[in-house]
């Protein structure tokens, strides 16, 4: 790989943010945790008020919530992910106000400010650590950075934030969905969810039944603050630990960021413990990375929308958002992933189809 290339790929990872509907004092304080939406980027702060009900929760109802991941130079844009926009070649599709139309409450677990930084890595090490390099400072509007006296990681913060909104929470299906180093924060709080439910400091309402995996993003190499551990083996770990308590986990790469030689950690022995899903985006040029990458987000929430897609040379039922979860435990404990064969040049789901192929 040239540096070209390379220099493609990381771009392709800060490239994430959307336009937002959030005022500039949210960027010029810091501002973090779960939201709710309605649509039409209709949105309020979970919380205390929320618990019994809000505009847009109902605690009875199944519940997806969406964790971003890095989010470089975001807060000077004044930009937040949401889920009605075009941003990044998505398709013109408000996805909060699909998934309620299925019943679902929808949300999205912010940590933007912490995510704002340069390199990839320092935004990845406070998943895990309040005393990377970095510590736990935040961003400004002004690209300010703010030092903080937090002890505890980003992780800890969203997991708080997470257990407060969701405090009377008693709905049939609980979702966490992560993109790219979201995908690390959903992995690391659900299991401590899985060991305070053992412990009874939760109930197990809170221990999400689902968590999603789109187009995952791991740093190469061992970090001093996981012990000299890569990212990729200590989730991998707690994955084990969630498929065993029965947690369904399915995951989709889209884009090339997390499977190049030079990029990111491929995380192969992760993925093979879940129902993991390669699917097309050549409805993008191929350095469209950043394109690319964001896709496995809405591609996702669309396929609500849409049967579960067909695999072309088996008997096997698919693997999307529609999939049971019973399905996609079976699929975790198979010798299979699913390849997309047909709709690769189309942005709708509609005309997707698979097949199968071994474990990577």
């Amino acid at each position: 790989m040239n540096r070209t290339l390379l220099i493609l790929l990381m771009i392709s990872l800060s490239n994430l943010a959307s336009a937002s509907v959030f005022p500039r004092e949210t960027f010029d304080n810091l501002d973090y945790g779960l939201y709710w939406f309605g649509a039409n980027s209709q949105y309020e702060k979970a919380g205390s008020t929320t618990v019994s009900g809000g505009r847009y929760y109902d605690p009875s109802k199944p519940t997806i919530i969406y964790i971003h991941g890095w989010a470089n130079d975001s807060s000077s844009q004044l930009l937040r992910e949401d889920f009605n926009n075009t941003r990044n070649g998505r398709p013109d599709k408000d996805f909060a106000s699909l998934w309620r139309s299925y019943g679902y409450n929808i949300g999205i677990l912010y940590w933007n400010q912490f995510a704002d930084e340069g390199e990839v890595k320092d935004a990845e090490a406070k998943i895990w650590s309040a005393t990377g390099r970095k510590g736990m400072r935040w961003r400004d509007s002004q690209r300010k950075y703010h030092a903080t006296d937090l002890k505890v990681n980003v992780s800890d913060l969203l997991y708080h934030s997470m257990r407060e909104g969701l405090a009377g929470f008693h709905g049939p299906e609980l979702r966490l969905a992560g993109h790219s180093l979201g995908n690390q924060v959903a992995i690391h709080i659900s299991h401590m969810a899985l060991q305070d439910s053992y412990s009874g400091l939760v109930t197990h309402d809170l221990v999400p039944d689902r968590i999603t995996l789109l187009d995952p993003f791991y740093s190469k190499y061992g970090k001093d603050y996981l012990n000299g551990r890569w990212n990729s083996g200590v989730a991998k770990d707690m994955v084990v630990n969630l498929k065993d308590a029965g947690v369904a986990i399915d995951g989709y790469r889209s884009s090339a960021t997390n499977n190049t030689p030079f990029a990111g950690d491929s995380a192969n022995a992760l993925l093979n413990e879940i129902a993991f899903v390669e699917v097309g985006s050549k409805f993008f040029y191929w350095w469209d990375f950043g394109k690319k990458h964001i896709s496995a987000t809405w591609l996702y929430l669309w396929s609500m929308e849409f049967p579960v897609p067909a695999i072309s040379n088996s008997s096997y039922v698919g693997v999307s958002a529609r999939t049971s979860n019973s399905v996609i435990r079976d699929w975790m404990y198979g010798d299979r992933r699913a390849v997309q064969s047909h709709g690769l040049y189309s942005k709708t789901p509609s005309d997707n189809k698979f097949t199968t192929k071994g474990r990577l």
